[in-house]
């Protein structure tokens, strides 16, 4: 018996490798599909292959991909018309299913004629294909009477007497006739094909029972959303209320007329909700069971949203029992268990179906979206054959880099058409993308204007933060106050400076290991809640997701949608007097930094400039914020290059997933997380639980089995994070570097690390983060 993995039949797998994602291809494509399904592990039939299921030893003959890519593009070439370029897309998914994605000249002869010297690899891989062919000549009865289950048996005996090199030559036809035709919808064909590949061939090897996706209605959830509204007669629930009708009405009318919808609100008028719900009656209104993608910039919010959707659906019955199917989230934070009473799944094949996307709505963030939708790694791939029908509701858009936004707009309005997804954008500070969407909330302006919840108050001449701080205990009152510094360095300064004033002052900042970080919200909350008069100093982690009301909010100058985002953090539901904002430019004691100080060093000058630019008034009322965003958003988009943008999309009209060039980024570049060379992660050994965590790490790497590994790394992984803070690399000398980790060892914690401010920095520095 031919085996594609230890007691999985080759040809069975093969077969089920079709038919898990053969529902999700389009007509079109499915003749395609099945023929990368069918032919994706053919290199497995060779003797070379087959020993190696047994002993675990490799050698170079047992490679499959190659061998397979050459049989998928032999198939293809047969079935598809001389001007398809289906056939080199089957050569590459198959070439590639194990793997990244390159550029598929990588695998393919210098030019269409002959093998030159210079093609020396590939002409490496041909001697070793022609070597397995022959070993599976041998075999060549048993083989074709496993294909002929397959009905794929003519195409198997054609294939043993072809002339490999033709098939190559024939590709690279096609691959120079593509790199000419810049035709965009190859990509999104590609990564579909790619994907369902992947996807398919995972779920198979691992043996697992594919759960249904379950959905609960509209009806069924709103009840539950009303149940939990409280003080419905208080004005800002009132506004919240109509808001939402508005939209959900809107959604009705409209579903028809476009694919891109936006709801454009002021902060704290119930987004989270009226959002989701306008998904959820796109759903019904659309007629079929489509999956809801509700993306967010930060894992924190993430939790915050799940948490709701969680309460709407905790009374269906059943629910808890079958969590997984209705709802899950998926981040590099959450927790691996999908939950499912019919299904007992492992922490493994849990991870799998998470990452695959398997549920009714799936809450999770803008990085595995959009590095999925535009990338080249096969683990994100995967689960792109699961967006397609799906509506996405994307959450606070602006948090993407603005020169960013030209490729993410392409990217959505192509997907739109291509892979039938609807887009449902919600913002309180909306960039100019998506043009063409229809605003669900059309009389928007009249709510921003309705609200007069905090003043802003610009006071943007430069200012040493000790004279800032000097005013600071002159003019402070009996109020609750939160500073957000652009730096660890300011932030560290300001606390340093204010802890000893006679109330309760609270830091917070990436500077704290995340389990300290949690602790300290949820005391600042409850302090709030009572009505305590704290005072927090904060940098930017504040911004977003953490859901607290201040009575005074102070910020050094950043781009003005953040400000606007701090802005939400000062009287949030209106209860309180007018809520004070003040804006000012702080700039260190030496003053050698030049222009706006401390922020230079996160956002850069032009972007400080143009709020600036903007801010030349006294002061702002909540009502006329939605204007100068606006005006914001337009000078910001004049002024940042959208080259980098140009330089993707050139890729994506190519598929240049791995050649860099001067008109083209490749793909595997692209990155919603700028790389921070000059960082390095440290694990804080800090209590029992960080201790023995680290200990059951050690124990982990000497374990041989890689399964066996990956189970013991899903239980631990989440608590390594939990006491792991990002710090310069220049503070590496303080820690121990053992088996890839850098280690803060308990008996050294006392000295450079505390539950008050996080890592004791040693010197004086401008760090950001």
């Amino acid at each position: 018996m031919f085996c594609s993995h230890p007691g999985k039949r080759l040809i069975e797998h093969l077969k089920e490798v079709y038919q898990i994602n053969q529902d999700k291809i389009d007509e079109e494509f499915k003749p395609c599909f099945k023929i990368i399904s069918y032919c994706h592990d053919f290199g497995k039939f060779t003797s070379y292959f087959q020993r190696y299921l047994n002993t675990k030893k490799r050698g170079k003959f047992t490679d499959h991909g190659f061998l397979s890519a050459l049989f998928a593009a032999f198939c293809s070439l047969k079935s598809f018309r001389e001007d398809s370029f289906l056939p080199l897309i089957s050569y590459s998914v198959v070439l590639h299913h194990h793997g990244d994605l390159e550029n598929i000249s990588e695998d393919l002869p210098s030019t269409m004629r002959v093998i030159l010297d210079s093609d020396f690899r590939l002409a490496e891989k041909i001697e070793i294909a022609k070597e397995q062919i022959n070993d599976i000549v041998k075999n060549k009865d048993l083989i074709k009477e496993e294909y002929s289950l397959l009905n794929f048996e003519d195409y198997f005996l054609e294939f043993l007497s072809c002339d490999i090199v033709d098939v190559l030559k024939s590709l690279k036809k096609l691959q120079i006739k593509m790199e000419m035709a810049k035709k965009e919808n190859l990509y999104f064909i590609h990564q579909m094909l790619y994907s369902a590949l992947i996807s398919a061939d995972k779920l198979s090897a691992a043996k697992i029972e594919i759960p249904n996706e379950m959905f609960a209605g509209f009806e069924v959830l709103n009840r539950e959303r009303e149940k939990g509204l409280k003080n419905k007669d208080m004005d800002i629930n009132k506004i919240r209320s109509e808001i939402f009708e508005k939209i959900q009405k809107n959604t009705e009318k409209n579903y028809k007329n476009s694919k891109m919808f936006t709801i454009t609100s002021p902060t704290g008028t119930g987004k989270t909700f009226a959002g989701f719900f306008a998904a959820v009656k796109l759903r019904e209104l659309l007629g079929d069971n489509r999956r809801i993608i509700y993306s967010l910039p930060f894992t924190s919010i993430i939790e915050q949203n799940y948490d709701v959707l969680y309460r709407l659906h905790k009374n269906i019955e059943g629910f808890e029992k079958e969590s997984g199917r209705y709802l899950l989230k998926h981040h590099s934070l959450a927790n691996i268990k999908y939950e499912s009473d019919e299904y007992d799944f492992d922490n493994l094949q849990s991870e799998l179906l998470i990452e695959n996307w398997s549920s009714g709505i799936v809450v999770t963030t803008f990085v595995q979206l959009f590095e999925t939708l535009i990338g080249t790694r096969n683990r994100m791939l995967k689960k792109l054959i699961n967006l397609k029908g799906s509506i996405i509701i994307l959450d606070e858009i602006q948090a993407i880099d603005i020169s960013l936004l030209p490729l993410v707009e392409f990217v959505l309005e192509r997907a739109c058409e291509i892979y039938d997804l609807r887009i449902i954008m919600m913002t309180a500070t909306k960039p100019y993308i998506l043009k063409n969407s229809i605003e669900l909330l059309e009389d928007n302006q009249k709510y921003f204007s309705m609200f007069n919840r905090t003043t802003l108050l610009p006071e943007l001449n430069n200012k040493k933060l000790s004279t800032f701080l000097d005013e600071f205990k002159e003019r402070i009152e009996d109020k609750s106050y939160l500073i957000v510094c652009n730096t660890i360095s300011s932030s560290l300064d300001v606390y340093n400076n204010l802890k000893g004033l006679n109330r309760p002052v609270f830091y917070l900042s990436t500077n704290l290991i995340p389990i300290h970080r949690r602790e300290r919200i949820k005391n600042i909350k409850k302090l709030l809640d009572k009505g305590e008069k704290i005072i927090l100093v904060s940098t930017q982690v504040v911004e977003a997701g953490v859901d607290v009301d201040f009575d005074v909010v102070i910020r050094d100058i950043g781009p003005l949608d953040s400000i606007i985002q701090c802005a939400g953090r000062c009287n949030r539901n209106g209860l309180k007097d007018n809520g004070l904002v003040y804006v000012y430019s702080l700039v260190p004691e030496d003053n050698d930094v030049l222009n706006f100080g401390f922020g230079k060093y996160v956002y850069g000058i032009p972007t400080l400039e143009i709020t600036k630019k903007i801010l030349k008034e006294l002061q702002y009322s909540e009502g006329e914020y939605f204007d100068i965003v606006s005006d914001y958003f337009k000078l910001i988009q004049q002024d940042r290059s959208k080259e980098k943008s140009k330089k993707f999309i050139n890729s994506i009209k190519t598929l240049n997933f791995s050649q860099e060039t001067k008109d083209a980024l490749p793909l595997y570049k692209f990155s919603l997380i700028e790389d921070n060379p000059g960082f390095m992660d440290a694990f804080v050994i800090y209590d029992d639980l960080a201790q023995s965590t680290f200990k059951r790490y050690c124990d982990m790497l000497k374990l041989t089995d890689y399964y066996d590994r990956r189970r013991e790394y899903l239980e631990i992984k989440n608590i390594i994070r939990d006491y792991t803070v990002s710090l310069p690399i220049k503070y590496h000398s303080l820690f121990d570097e053992q088996f890839g980790l850098y280690i803060l060892p308990r008996e050294r914690v006392v000295d450079c690390y505390n539950e008050e401010i996080g890592f004791i920095r040693q010197e004086k520095s401008y760090d950001i983060f």
